[in-house]
């Protein structure tokens, strides 16, 4: 009688133990993802975008005017420190990698000198003859800014002011400019403008035993939503769910904030490249956000840093941007 007593007992441990071993293992999402974040105890969590659905198309530093600049439907000017200088609104357009922002027939030069009008180029004849070669090669070296659109027709600043060739085209030099010849012999004017902000951040794309850590380290998973397919011979588990992350900041500090994915981890971790004056406890994030789970998923851009910071140089926005920022204000 005592043996079954003594086997009753077992069991119902085992099962107890069981039932908590399972219990640890489920992951419960952290409270705060980094829209809502309170930030930590010495840093703070800044969102960038416009809102927590935005997706970022360009995130680059701009060398001539040290600052950042973020492109999502609007274009943002941002200094070292994260904090946003000036805004503009874009309508669908382009970013050529010399700073002239760009639709299909309009030019903006509001990243190099602030003015948010945009021009229609002049257009011009192409030159013709046996010495169109040459009166290209002119234009293109006394022009201040150059830009070749896409199976496009030259376009210059010259003197002031933006001309494009146009009817009736030379049919050769168009066959010319085309070649990779002539893109390396004539670039984009000024080259090499911008440069891609630092990724400092893990590859979500290795295993996770196979990750660097040591900055963003994934702690686990709380599935949300689950589905299988069935292909016949094989099936296909499909998931979405919170991903439990912390980022390791300067100072031993940690920042814990959860993360919607449904194919993996969508987000990437940035820095000012330190050669143009990026600090070690500033840091920029982007995370997608996915269209499936609007309600859970969040995108966006935001900038962690310390709590207390010295004042970077004050930066002058733009009429516009003066305006569209006082109107944000407001609607906050």
């Amino acid at each position: 009688m005592s043996g079954i007593k003594i086997s009753s007992l077992l069991f119902f441990v085992i099962i107890v133990s069981a039932s908590c071993y399972h219990k640890k293992k489920t992951m419960i999402p952290f409270e705060y993802g980094l829209a809502t974040s309170p930030g930590s105890k010495n840093f703070e969590v800044k969102m960038l975008t416009e809102d927590s659905q935005s997706i970022y198309q360009d995130f680059l530093y701009d060398t001539l005017r040290n600052i950042v600049i973020l492109h999502t439907y609007k274009f943002y000017k941002i200094n070292n420190n994260g904090t946003v200088a000036d805004t503009t609104i874009t309508r669908g357009m382009g970013l050529y990698d010399n700073g002239i922002i760009n639709t299909t027939t309009e030019l903006c030069e509001w990243l190099i000198n602030g003015d948010s009008s945009f021009i229609i180029p002049k257009q011009v004849p192409s030159p013709r003859g046996s010495n169109s070669f040459e009166i290209f090669d002119e234009d293109y070296q006394n022009a201040e800014y150059y830009v070749r659109p896409q199976g496009g027709e030259p376009i210059f600043k010259i003197n002031g002011k933006w001309i494009k060739y146009g009817l009736p085209f030379n049919t050769e030099l168009n066959k010319y400019l085309a070649t990779d010849e002539s893109k390396k012999k004539y670039p984009i004017k000024p080259a090499n403008r911008f440069i891609p902000m630092q990724e400092i951040g893990p590859d979500f794309g290795v295993a996770p035993e196979k990750r660097d850590t040591s900055l963003l380290k994934s702690l686990g998973y709380a599935v949300v939503d689950k589905e299988t397919e069935d292909w016949g011979i094989t099936k296909h588990n499909y998931s979405a769910g919170f991903y439990n992350m912390e980022l390791y900041l300067p100072g031993g500090d940690t920042l814990r904030f959860r993360h919607f994915g449904a194919l993996g981890i969508n987000l990437e971790v940035f820095r000012v490249p330190k050669e143009y004056g990026g600090r070690d406890d500033v840091f920029f994030i982007a995370q997608d956000p996915n269209p499936l789970y609007p309600e859970l998923s969040t995108g966006g851009v935001y900038v962690i840093r310390p709590r207390y910071l010295p004042e970077e140089k004050p930066y002058n926005p733009s009429r516009l941007g003066t305006l569209l920022q006082h109107t944000e204000k407001k609607g906050q």
